[in-house]
């Protein structure tokens, strides 16, 4: 087997021009990455205060007993009834029994009025009489005040018989209204609820035997904490959607806010509600859906918001020229902490350079890609990309 010989001279000689040529530094140069950009497109951001929502009946009322008695009828529960309708129907034999005596007694009170008032006629007359004769000295004046006494006790008789008959008619009166409140009726165009009684039942006074409400409008009321209720007023629009609503979303308006509100596991929570229509029935009070309140939407370029940054509260943008970045100066709409509007200062098309770029004007630094960060705002969802 030959041996390859290598001659030293050869040897030497490569070392040498590689101790020559060879770069100073350890590394090779690299060229600069290009900076990253992105687009600025058409589009909107919309910024949202979402949480869960339950649906109420606009209004709702509980249907209460006047008076103890036996239930005769009872609605079934979910027919919808017209005003004056009724919703339960109570034994109503001894209430009949009572106001038929009512009116007996205030027939009676009546007629001793009409007595008492002829008996002060009478004296009145008897009265004016005796005065003549005393004019005329055919009388004396103590028979004169006999007659005056008479004419006022007459008077007290009367005003007496009047205040009677008035009482009667009071109590007819309630007696004819305890009556009428043996028939509960339906108070406004509505749907019952839930029936608590059935015929049979024996109830006593101020007992609730229904609840009764109005569905052709659900109210929708969603929670909302403290943290955004402060951007929340009466008009704005609200989007309600979910299984509930069904395919397609409902648009409304906040139609109140709680002024006040709720300590829930130490957290303050307030209440927002919009109503919509409900003409066909298909929402139902107790079902939950989605409730989103829009507090902001722009329309404009859109750009993500980590490219804009803020100085004394004036906004920029790094855009790629023909030399390298630019800075504009911008003026920014809706922030969803993702995406940002730019509303002024930018053109369709223009690449903007994301975070991490050359600062404009700044040369790299020797075997690095020297950038220059901006100062860019915390921004978090949901709180109207304030910086």
């Amino acid at each position: 087997m030959k041996k390859i010989v290598i001659p030293t001279a050869l040897i030497a000689a490569a070392a040498a021009a590689w101790f020559f040529l060879a770069p100073r530094g350890g590394t090779p140069d690299t060229a600069a990455a290009a900076p990253a950009t992105v687009e600025a497109r058409k589009g909107s951001v919309s910024l949202v205060v979402e949480g869960a929502a339950i649906a109420e009946p606009f209004r709702q009322v509980a249907l209460r007993t006047q008076s103890a008695s036996v239930v005769t009828f009872a609605a079934r529960e979910g027919s919808r009834l017209a005003r004056g309708e009724v919703v339960v129907a109570l034994d109503d034999a001894a209430l009949r029994n009572t106001a038929g005596q009512m009116e007996i007694l205030y027939s009676q009170a009546e007629v001793e009025a009409r007595r008492s008032r002829l008996t002060r006629d009478r004296a009145v007359k008897d009265l004016a009489d005796r005065k003549v004769l005393l004019d005329n000295k055919a009388l004396s004046p103590g028979d004169y005040l006999l007659a005056e006494e008479a004419a006022r006790a007459a008077d007290l008789a009367l005003e007496t018989a009047e205040l009677k008959v008035r009482q009667a008619r009071l109590a007819a009166d309630r007696a004819k209204s305890d009556l009428a409140e043996s028939r509960i009726r339906a108070p406004f165009d509505g749907t019952v609820l839930k029936v608590q009684v059935s015929p049979g039942d024996l109830v006593g006074a101020a007992a609730q035997v229904a609840l009764f409400g109005d569905i052709h409008r659900i109210r929708f009321a969603a929670e909302v904490d403290e943290f955004d209720i402060a951007k929340i007023a009466e008009g704005q629009a609200v989007t309600i959607s979910g299984d509930s609503v069904g395919p397609e979303p409902i648009h409304s308006v906040v139609e109140s806010v709680s002024p006040m509100a709720e300590i829930v596991n130490n957290i303050s929570i307030f209440t927002v509600t919009a109503v919509v229509p409900n003409g066909e029935g298909r929402l139902r009070p107790g079902v939950s859906a989605d409730f989103a309140i829009l507090l902001r939407s722009d329309r404009g370029l859109v750009v993500p918001s980590k490219s804009v940054s803020t100085v004394r509260g004036r906004s920029y943008v790094d855009v790629m020229g023909t030399d390298g970045p630019v800075r504009k100066r911008v003026v920014t709409g809706a922030d969803d902490g993702s995406r940002v509007v730019v509303l002024e200062g930018l053109e369709e098309g223009d690449l903007v350079v994301l975070p991490g770029a050359p600062a404009p004007g700044t040369p790299a630094a020797p075997g690095a890609s020297g950038s220059e960060k901006s100062v860019l705002p915390i921004t978090i969802p949901g709180t109207g990309g304030g910086r």
